[in-house]
């Protein structure tokens, strides 16, 4: 029971930490981005060259709605699509200058609300936090959670995670991003 205990607390505080990241650092200034936005940037800077349809399944959408999420990032010039290397019939996705620094600019304030309540741990905290969750990320799966298939699961800064079909087509299809009200 007390194991349980300790991993309710830990779930709690890492949603704690996350929503704390998140709160407002997707929409600062005049970027405004989605949550699935976000995702989809992560994982073109993971995977250059992403085929629209491996790009859909990672995030669990139909490939009709990730052209229409696609549509919109290509639109802020985030997001290049391209033929195909090697079948002609295939576009793939590559992220622009312009993505790339949307990604910097969000990770940039993360770091920053990080940085105050993470210098108030002594060093040896510091080292063994770092070291310890470091330890627990290398335990989860790299791919999809085995949570259950078609599940929407919560993505992090990181934008891990599955979007779930539901959001994804409920975002895909009004999301709202986009930049200076674009």
């Amino acid at each position: 029971m007390a194991g349980e205990m300790s991993l309710e607390v830990l779930f709690e505080d890492l949603q704690k930490v996350n929503r704390a990241l998140r709160a407002g650092s997707l929409r600062q200034g005049d970027l405004q981005i989605t949550r699935v936005q976000w995702m989809i940037l992560r994982t073109l800077r993971k995977r250059p060259g992403c085929p629209i349809g491996q790009l859909a399944e990672k995030l669990d959408v139909r490939p009709s709605t990730m052209s229409q999420m696609l549509d919109r990032l290509e639109k802020m010039g985030w997001i290049v699509r391209r033929v195909g290397r090697e079948d002609s019939r295939v576009r793939t996705v590559d992220l622009t200058p312009e993505g790339q620094r949307v990604i910097q600019d969000v990770e940039a304030t993360w770091l920053a609300r990080l940085r105050r309540p993470f210098e108030g741990l002594s060093e040896a905290e510091r080292t063994q936090l770092v070291t310890l969750f470091h330890k627990l990320a290398q335990a989860i799966p790299a791919e999809r959670d085995t949570i259950g298939s078609g599940e929407a699961v919560s993505g992090g800064p990181d934008g891990e995670q599955g979007a779930g079909r539901d959001e994804g087509e409920r975002t895909g299809a009004g999301d709202g991003g986009g930049r200076g009200g674009g």
